[in-house]
């Protein structure tokens, strides 16, 4: 058996704390990405050779 919806005011409420909190969390962890700046550095060049090329998919099938 299925439960009864929610009041519109209170599934409006719930929304809004559902929101707020997922906010939080991203705000939270913003930090974590602006203390290592090394994922917006170019490859080295050692890095640069080690990966594979992308595939020529107009002439390699």
């Amino acid at each position: 058996m299925l439960p009864a919806p929610l009041a519109a005011h209170l599934a409006a409420r719930e929304l809004e704390r559902r929101r707020a909190e997922q906010s939080a969390e991203f705000a939270r962890q913003l930090p974590l990405h602006v203390e290592d700046p090394s994922w917006r550095m170019p490859p080295e060049d050692g890095e640069a050779e080690a990966s594979s090329p992308l595939p020529d998919w107009a002439t390699n099938y």
